[in-house]
């Protein structure tokens, strides 16, 4: 029997005997190892909803945070985290000076909000996040450890590469890359393939989901005609490129001219997507498109559609492990990932305005199977660098 288990079978033996063992069982209770996830994003909510609810299921608690930004709040809902998790702060716009105070203004409420947990008897082992610079520096100024992750290494990575104790990336960024963005060599950790892989594997499409689509009265036969979904580009990343939003207006001019197209557009934010209506109006003023104003489902979303154009990442990529076409109007430096997957065939780049020529606006044929051959290759190298602190 080690020390440890000693004493707690003395203090045990002693409350007792005193008709305190509840609160023995309590106090040990408050002291198990806690994991604490921050979603500030979007795409960062079907990331970790698995990893989430793995942890959750086997009793491990866990910390939950996420940032009122883009339809994030909306998609822990729709993801089955709804009533398990603390809204804190929120996107402050896109210019610099802005940034910066929204990161610091953030890390504070979020150090807060762990310190009231703290002083509630919660233990966190580790903090994780994809990508949340104010997660990092609370994490830090607390003293937890931290798992941050990115897959894309030309965005500003230096609070993730300085402050964290692992920073886990795709195996196809180069290392001569990480070493050039200051990445310590024994700090990464690198995953196969890419982070969509963790949820798209058990994903199982909904054979109805198109036919909400078919059945709108816009004017077209539903049956026949090419559904396009389109992600405008992310305007308030500091990543961002003006010629994206170049390539976007010539996108929208080819499909919302083209017969037999019908365009589902999904906005970022709500002021985007009242930008994009007012681009749709000047083109074309027949319904041959629908903007969304809430959260959806982005895999059958995907899955029911022809073809897939994004001005980010995430949902060309989810895109592509689906068979689906996809086509990139992503301006900014290209990153290893997509550079990899463009010259493997996975996705088309439109880089100019003529370069809309290159779409294919044709129906794609549809493999009945449900299944799919990706394995948990990307969850297994997550929860192993989890369960390393947790062991600790």
């Amino acid at each position: 029997m080690t020390l440890r288990s000693t004493l707690g079978f003395n203090v045990r033996r002693r409350w007792r005997q005193q008709g305190r063992t509840s609160d023995f069982d309590n106090t040990l209770e408050k002291k198990r190892s806690t994991i604490w996830f921050d979603l500030d994003n979007s795409p960062h909510v079907p990331l970790f909803a698995p990893v989430i609810k793995h942890y959750r299921e086997k009793g491990i608690d866990v910390i939950l945070t996420a940032r009122d930004h883009s339809q994030t709040i909306e998609l822990m809902n729709i993801h089955g985290l709804g009533g398990t998790f603390d809204a804190i702060g929120k996107h402050y716009g896109k210019s610099r000076i802005n940034k910066i105070r929204g990161l610091v203004e953030r890390a504070i409420q979020l150090s807060s909000h762990v310190k009231k947990a703290r002083r509630q008897g919660i233990n966190i082992a580790v903090a994780v996040s994809h990508g949340s610079r104010s997660m990092v520096l609370a994490a830090k100024w607390l003293g937890i450890p931290i798992i941050s992750m990115y897959d894309y290494e030309h965005t500003e990575t230096t609070i993730f590469n300085r402050f964290s104790d692992r920073v886990m990336v795709p195996e196809w960024i180069p290392d001569e890359v990480l070493d050039g963005i200051g990445l310590s060599a024994s700090k990464h950790v690198k995953y196969p393939g890419i982070k969509e892989e963790l949820y798209v594997r058990s994903f199982r499409p909904d054979p109805t989901f198109r036919r909400q689509f078919e059945e709108m009265p816009y004017g077209q036969d539903g049956s026949k005609f090419i559904l396009a979904v389109v992600r405008p580009p992310a305007t308030t990343a500091n990543y961002h490129s003006k010629k994206s939003d170049l390539l976007l207006t010539e996108l929208l001019k080819l499909l919302l001219t083209t017969p037999d197209v019908f365009t589902v557009i999904v906005p970022r934010t709500t002021e985007q997507g009242e930008q994009v209506r007012a681009q749709v109006g000047v083109i074309n003023s027949w319904p041959s498109c629908l903007i969304l104003d809430t959260a959806i489902d982005g895999l059958n979303l995907a899955c029911a559609a022809d073809l897939v154009i994004s001005g980010g990442g995430t949902m060309n990529r989810e895109a592509a492990l689906l068979g689906v076409p996809v086509y990139s109007i992503f301006a900014g430096k290209l990153g290893s990932l997509d550079e990899k997957m463009e010259k493997e065939g996975l996705i088309t780049f439109i880089r100019e305005p003529g370069d809309v020529e290159k779409i294919k606006l044709v129906k794609r044929t549809r493999d009945a199977a449900t299944e799919n051959d990706l394995t948990d290759r990307v969850e297994s190298a997550v929860k192993e660098q989890i369960d390393s602190f947790l062991d600790r």
